[in-house]
């Protein structure tokens, strides 16, 4: 495998130097391409990112003769060529004089530390630059969360380093291996999602949220009785992702504010005075009784538990201590989906 890395190094460092030997000829425009990159996406078929990135590391090459010398005798990866040469598009005068210093750490470190090395030295080498770049990451940040077809929702997006820094601590404080139950069985990926949810749900359950069209903003579930009592066919709506399992409403519905709407004709006619289904006071006797979740060997904080009724109470359960217990997001989901 490390001959094959060589001669995959090789092998690129004669693409990239070809690819300027093209560029420099024009080639491209020749055959009618407005630019190299649109000429190397027409031959290759490789996408639009990934030939525009080629056509800048075959540009910067010939100002890197240190670079170019290891990569073509395959001692420095492409990725790592790729870096180095956005580095030198950075501040040219910079690089000519470190070129040596960072070639010398290149081969050594591993792809983070190298990322960081090259951050530093940018911020040295051009000071001015890095605090354009530093505006200019802010105003790109962005961020999407939308309903796909099949209810789901899809989150995408891109942050600055600061948000982005917050971000990533606060989701690793949700899932550090010391808070984590060793018998868990999700993957990061899955524990970083249930963190972010997690992160959100304490937010609304904050008496300090903002009021938004004279409410608190809250999740809104619209469900039949019938359909609470495991009889589906009725409506089962979380807005604004529509449709959910029964199972999942009977979750949601065990520790929540219920709110009675009458209906006639399927028109509403009549709606009740919000009622919290586990009150202040016998949340607290809960939380005192229990302390954290229940499930074996489970220790998630009170704080961050729901209240399940052990007996539906829309299946005729009481809403009282002795048909009450502790248990946190996942270990609720479990118990339902066990019990239904």
């Amino acid at each position: 495998m490390a001959d094959l890395r060589v001669a995959m190094a090789r092998l690129e460092a004669a693409h990239s130097l070809m690819l300027g030997e093209v560029e420099r000829r024009g080639l491209p425009a020749l055959s009618g391409f407005g630019s190299t990159t649109g000429w190397l996406i027409a031959r290759s078929g490789d996408p639009a990112g990934v030939c525009r990135s080629r056509v800048g590391v075959a540009r910067a090459l010939p100002h890197m003769p240190r670079t170019r010398e290891v990569f073509s005798r395959g001692g420095l990866s492409e990725p790592r060529v790729r870096m180095l040469a956005r580095a030198w598009e950075t501040n040219p005068e910079a690089f000519e004089r470190d070129e040596a210093t960072l070639m010398s750490h290149a081969g050594n470190l591993h792809a983070d530390g190298f990322g960081h090395l090259l951050r530093h030295w940018r911020r040295l080498a051009d000071h001015e630059g890095h605090l354009r770049e530093a505006r200019r990451a802010y105003q790109a940040r962005r961020l999407w969360a939308s309903v796909t077809w099949d209810g789901s929702v899809r989150i995408d997006g891109d942050l600055d380093p600061e948000g982005g820094a917050t971000v990533i601590t606060a989701l690793g404080s949700m899932v550090d291996p010391t808070y984590r139950d060793p018998n868990d069985p999700r993957s990061p990926a899955q524990r970083r999602a249930d963190a972010l949810v997690e992160i959100c749900r304490r937010h609304l359950d904050d008496t300090l949220r903002p009021t938004i069209g004279g409410e608190r903003p809250h999740l809104t579930l619209t469900v039949d009785l019938d359909t609470l009592q495991n009889h589906p066919g009725g409506a089962c709506d979380l807005d604004p992702v529509g449709p959910i399992p029964p199972q999942d409403a009977r979750r949601v519905g065990c520790d929540a504010t219920i709110t009675t709407l009458a209906t006639r004709g399927g028109q509403p006619f009549s709606v009740a005075r919000a009622t919290r289904i586990v009150s202040g006071p016998l949340r607290r006797a809960l939380a005192a009784r229990d302390h954290h979740c229940t499930h074996p060997g489970c220790t998630t904080p009170a704080a961050w538990c729901d209240a399940h009724h052990i007996h539906h109470w829309a299946d005729g359960g009481p809403t009282r201590l002795d048909n009450l217990q502790l248990l946190c997001r996942r270990h609720h989901r479990l118990t339902h989906h066990q019990q239904e």
